[in-house]
This record gives C-alpha cells, structure tokens and sequence, in this order.
C-alpha cells in the first residue's frame, strides 16, 4: 500500500486494523511507508581533468584528506555516502570499435552501452533510465529526462532513447516539469496538505466515523487495540508529515519555476535553471512520481557566470587549443579554466547531492534511497578516452551499495590519468592528445549498471536476478556481452 492510498483511506485502516495482530499491524506500518529504491543520473560534457578529479585514494575508505585539493572536495561533508568505482570503461570510444563521431558514440552510447547508428548516429538500444523506469516506475510511467538551455536533435546532446533509433527528448523548462507533476503531487498530497494547514491530525477528517466505531460495545482488549492503532496511526502521520510530498518541503512553487523558465541562454538556464531543476527532481523523489530520474548539461556552453569569464566555449578548451580540431598550440591558461568548470560542476553535483539529503525519509533521507550517479562524457576532453571513467555515486540506494570508500574494480593500479601533459607550465605547449588519456580502467560500465539495476530492484526476464545490460560490452562491433553479472565489489 502506498501513501496516497493511506491517505484516502485513513477511515477504513482506521477501523480495519485494530483486528490485526501485533505483527500485521507493525507490517501494515511498513507497507504504509515504503522506502522505494531510485536511480538518477547527472551527466557532464567534455570529461574533465582526471589528475585534480579523483580521490587520493584509489581503493579504500574515504575521508575529507582524500577529497583535499580534488575537484570532488566541495564534496567532504558526505563523504560518507560517496562509493567512487575506479576502473571502468564506458562503451564505443572512437575507434573502439565505430568511427563515427567521438562525441555522437560517446553520448548515444553512455547509458545505452550499444553501437549508434553511422546514418542517424542515434543509439541502436533502448536506455538504462529507460529500462529502470519500465520495471519500478509508478504507474510505469517514462523516465524524468531533463536538460537546459535548447533542445537539439543532435546526437551529441541527447543521452536518453526509448528504443532503438529513437531518442528521448529532455525537459528544458522548469515550468513545463512543474506542470506536468503538478497534478500527481496535489492528488497525492491534497488530504494531508489540507490537514496540515488547519493544524489537524488527519484522524480528524474522520471524526465522526471513529467515534461512532468507539462507542460500539465492545471488550476491554479491543478498546485497548483500537487506542494502540490509534497510536500507530499518528506515529505514521507525524513521519510522513515530517517532509511530506509537498512544495515547500524542496523550496518550489509555479512562480518560482515560471522565473527559472523565462531564459534558455547559458548564464540563466545553467544557474537558476538548473538549480530549479534539482528541486524538481527533489520533489519528484519525494513524492514518488518517479523513481528514473536524468539530468545533464549540454555540450557547447562558453562559460561566464559565478565567478568564471571565459570568451571560449568548454569544448574548445577541452581540445586544449580552444576549438573544435584535434592538435595544435595550448590555449594560454587552458589547465585553469578547465579546472574552474571542473569545480563548478563539482559544486552542481554538491548542490543535488545537499538537496536530496536534506529530506528525511524512514530513519535517513531521499539520498540515502537514491543511488545519485555522476557520469561523464569522457574522461579526459582531449584525448576522448572511455577508459579510466571518473564516476561518483552519492546515496547507497536502500543500502544496497557501499559507502565512504573508493573500490577498485580491475584489480590493478590504475592512476588518475595524466591531463596535464601537453599544457603545464615547463612543457612544449603543443597539445599531446595521447599523452594527456591513459591506459589502465576497462572493466565495461555494463556491470555497473547492472549493479544498478540489482540496487533498485529490477529484474531479469526469468524474475531473477539482471546480469546483463546493453548489446555489448567489448571493443569490436560483434562483441556481444563477455563480461556478465554486478560488481560485487560495489556491494554493501
């Protein structure tokens, strides 16, 4: 039973209940609340600098020392419910195996983990939001796919795709996801709402119902159970009114969604934009209108805003000479402006993460129900690379993942990459685009999102256990999947 049907009921448990044993009652309670599982992804364009990206730490517990001086410090105070997975490689590096577009393979491929089409470069597989939202969604209802700026049919700005060859087009107005949860969370929500705001237990919409049950002749014992549900009941009440489904539990309301919606440029959709969508997300979670959530930032975005005032987009100081060709003469101070957008969706990611920890929910928050991903496009922006993935999870989706540690997946050091090596102060000055990826890291990310799929409670076709994902996870195009089952690493 879930929380809109206790609330239109709060009569018929009311009086059911009492007939229940101790054990029923307490079972009753849980069904009442329950704690689903949820799976969100927040995605970044252009990879980033892996040696100031990763933890200090490559396989081991976490704490604020091995976060100190990386772009993940903004980060320390939930260290503790961070599990960085090291080691594994994203599928359909350029060359490895299709020679398309790095930037079409990389995004179409990301949570597909299957090959894009050379015609339309749109993906041949269903995606994992997709997938995720088919078993566990409410109502089965699509995944929460949400973007900013303006919507494109590019393939290299589009990650979410409901079948093969047919991509899923994002949300990019706060005002439009607003509306379209609005009438699920007022249904949901109304009851309790309007009690809260006359200050009144919900057992009070249901007075004369109770009292005319109280007054039936009845045993000692059974004034006894009804006062103990009762109890229950209002026990129940005060933890789902503790932050209940509600606006102001995640600061949203139509007006201040409308503000957000009013720009798609850069400097607004990339800030207020984007910060009203972490609430709209939150206040999705919250309220359980959907437990598949996709959030990314587009590629192409020339940053100046908070602080930052770069006159180059991010893509051209990825490639390290501040346009779109591969090669060529370093930009003068490109190492720090990478590193400034570094930070800054680092400090993105923090602002989610804060949110949805912020809600109670059962005995933790939202967060601690929610496995909260950070995925890249790349690792390093220069050399396009798959391998090596600089991947961070926040929440342990129920407890079903790890927490506080960094877990090596391969087996065998890996390092954080080398980012540096064309553009440091003391070098040629000439971008090295091999030098600046790496090697090591190569266990397929399909596993990961198996891991995923187990966390949330997806299940095989055979009501099993999922042991595989995507259409292939080696590096040529009839690969198939060589590496089945979860990274049992991962796992708490």
């Amino acid at each position: 039973m879930n929380r809109r049907f206790f609330l239109s009921g709060a009569a018929g448990l009311a009086l059911a209940a009492p007939f229940l044993p101790s054990v029923g009652q307490r079972a009753a309670r849980a069904e009442a609340l329950p704690r689903p599982r949820r799976n969100v992804v927040f995605h970044t364009p252009c990879g980033c600098l892996t040696n100031r990206w990763f933890p200090k730490v490559e396989h081991g517990p976490l704490d604020a020392n091995a976060l100190a001086g990386t772009t993940l410090e903004v980060l320390t105070p939930f260290v503790k419910k961070l599990l960085v997975p090291r080691g594994l490689r994203a599928i359909n590096q350029y060359g490895s195996p299709q020679l398309v577009d790095p930037h079409s393979q990389a995004m179409a491929s990301k949570l597909t983990c299957a090959l894009i089409s050379p015609t339309t470069r749109y993906a041949t597989s269903i995606s994992l939001d997709h997938e995720i939202a088919r078993q566990i969604n409410p109502a089965a209802r699509d995944p929460l796919v949400l973007s900013v700026g303006s919507f494109s049919t590019n393939s290299m700005l589009l990650l979410s795709y409901y079948a093969p060859d047919k991509p899923y087009q994002p949300l990019l107005s706060p005002t439009k996801v607003y509306t379209s949860m609005s009438n699920i969370v007022f249904s949901q929500n109304g009851q309790l709402e309007q009690a809260m705001r006359r200050k009144k237990s919900i057992l009070d919409l249901v007075t004369d119902d109770l009292e005319s049950y109280q007054r039936q002749n009845m045993s000692a014992d059974d004034q006894r159970r009804v006062s103990t549900w009762l109890d229950l009941v209002r026990d129940t009440e005060r933890d789902l009114g503790a932050h209940a489904c509600s606006e102001s539990a995640v600061g949203i309301d139509a007006d201040s969604a409308k503000t957000a919606s009013e720009s798609s440029l850069a400097p607004d959709a990339f800030t207020l934009g984007a910060d009203t969508m972490f609430k709209l997300m939150a206040l999705s979670l919250l309220c359980d209108v959907n437990r598949s959530l996709v959030f990314w930032f587009p590629i192409g975005a020339t940053f100046d805003w908070d602080g930052i005032h770069h006159t180059r987009d991010q893509d051209g100081l990825a490639h390290r000479n501040g346009n779109f060709t591969v090669g060529g003469v370093c930009v003068e101070n490109v190492l720090e402006m990478l590193g400034e957008i570094d930070r800054w969706y680092a400090g993105k990611f923090a602002k989610l993460v804060a949110l949805l920890d912020s809600l109670p929910e059962g005995e933790g928050t939202v967060l601690d129900n929610t496995a909260t991903t950070w995925l890249q496009e790349f690792s390093d922006g220069s050399a396009m690379n798959l391998n090596n993935m600089p991947i961070v999870i926040a929440g342990s989706a129920g407890g079903y993942l790890k927490q506080g540690v960094a877990v090596n997946v391969e087996g065998a050091p890996i390092g954080p990459g080398n980012s540096e090596a064309s553009c440091a102060p003391g070098g040629t000055g000439l971008v090295d685009v091999a030098a600046n990826g790496s090697t090591g890291g190569n266990v397929p990310i399909n596993k990961l999102y198996v891991t995923l799929m187990n966390a949330v409670g997806c299940k095989a076709t055979d009501g099993g256990e999922v042991t595989t994902f995507g259409t292939l996870d080696g590096l040529t195009e009839d690969s198939g999947i060589t590496n089945p089952g979860e990274l049992t690493a991962l796992k708490a």
